[in-house]
């Protein structure tokens, strides 16, 4: 399993491609890995997901609560 912490571009540079461009990367580099990232995912940043895994099987997607958080461990 791969984890991205909290994906960010300075507003600056936002809408160049960078995270995407960084996220491509990172699964170049790391293939067969699942990836993560923090949770609570705003639905502000519904087009940023959008348009990063636009190239991506299967999409970036948020998911339910891992099971071993939900028990309390």
């Amino acid at each position: 399993m791969g984890w991205v912490e909290q994906p960010y571009t300075h507003p600056q540079y936002q809408r160049h491609g960078l995270a995407s461009a960084g996220l491509a990367t990172l699964r170049a580099e790391h293939p067969g890995l699942a990836w993560h990232t923090l949770g609570g995912h705003f639905r502000s940043s519904q087009p940023f997901w959008e348009a990063v895994g636009a190239d991506v099987s299967g999409s970036y997607q948020q998911r339910g609560t891992c099971p071993h958080l939900t028990r309390g461990r």
